[in-house]
């Protein structure tokens, strides 16, 4: 039996038009709010030809059908004027898809790590341009972040701290900064584990009206720890520096007695007696 009219309209449009509309759709989602991998872009094209190559032989058998049936030819015409249509509107999306793979560079891995460090924390100037406002975690590459800013702003007198801490060897690497420049620091907020360090750097220490510091010891926060770290060495190091600050011997004492699991959080005046704020809002 072969196939008459209506088996034409109905490939035409159950398996030419509708079908087809869908998959560009699908392209131009994908061509307008993803990006495609180059090799993933090639999978898909492939697959979207044999699917157009299927409903292209589909339709010729149709249209071949048809005109064996009734000899009418405007409806095979009208057909292979939309099964042109559909081809051409097909590879300008294929095209879009490789062009937009091709376009877009993958940034290099340390700097997607660099960024990635980057969201954990903010680092802003006033609009004075004389003090920096550091918010969050102490992590790699902050040291370097905050030398580059200082040398582009060399106006900063002081530095304002907010974070529960992070990587001690960076928060030296700020502390010594701060020293060599001179700068002031306060705690806007709460300043914790090695925040503390770097605002015990300050050449004058003070607390905003809600500004606190919370202390605690040092611990290895990786299981078996390191055996090439000796931590009451490192501990030691921070003593002698809080000590060097003008930081009261029995404070510093008292901070290292503290679990690494805890927080010290002294109140004021406490840390005015030990020398560990020289102004502040009482």
């Amino acid at each position: 039996m072969t196939p008459g009219p209506a088996s034409l309209r109905r490939s035409l449009g159950l398996h030419v038009v509708l079908p087809r509309a869908g998959v560009l759709l699908v392209w131009l989602a994908l061509n307008h709010f993803f990006w495609l991998p180059v090799s993933l872009a090639w999978g898909l094209i492939a697959a979207d030809g044999v699917l157009l190559a299927w409903q292209s032989r589909d339709l010729l058998r149709s249209t071949d059908g048809h005109i064996r049936s009734t000899g009418s030819m405007a409806p095979v015409w009208g057909s292979y004027l939309v099964l042109l249509f559909a081809g051409f509107a097909t590879l300008t999306q294929w095209w879009g898809a490789l062009l937009t793979a091709g376009q877009v560079e993958t940034l290099p891995y340390a700097k997607q790590q660099e960024q990635a460090r980057q969201q954990l924390y903010s680092l802003t100037l006033s609009d004075d341009g004389r003090t920096l406002i550091f918010t969050g975690e102490i992590t790699h590459g902050l040291t370097r972040r905050i030398a580059a800013t200082l040398d582009a702003a060399p106006e900063v007198r002081s530095l304002h701290l907010t974070g529960p801490g992070g990587l001690i060897y960076e928060a030296r690497g700020v502390a010594k900064l701060i020293r060599a420049r001179g700068l002031d620091t306060q705690a806007a907020d709460l300043c914790a584990s090695a925040c503390t360090v770097i605002f015990a750097a300050g050449q004058e220490r003070l607390l905003a009206p809600k500004g606190q510091l919370g202390f605690h010891g040092y611990a290895l926060m990786f299981e078996g720890g390191l055996p090439q770290l000796d931590l009451k060495k490192e501990q030691e190091k921070d003593l002698s520096f809080f000590l060097q600050q003008g930081i009261s011997e029995g404070f510093v004492q008292r901070v290292f007695e503290v679990a690494n699991s805890d927080l010290w959080i002294p109140e004021h005046a406490e840390l005015r007696a030990a020398g560990v704020i020289t102004a502040g809002a009482d």
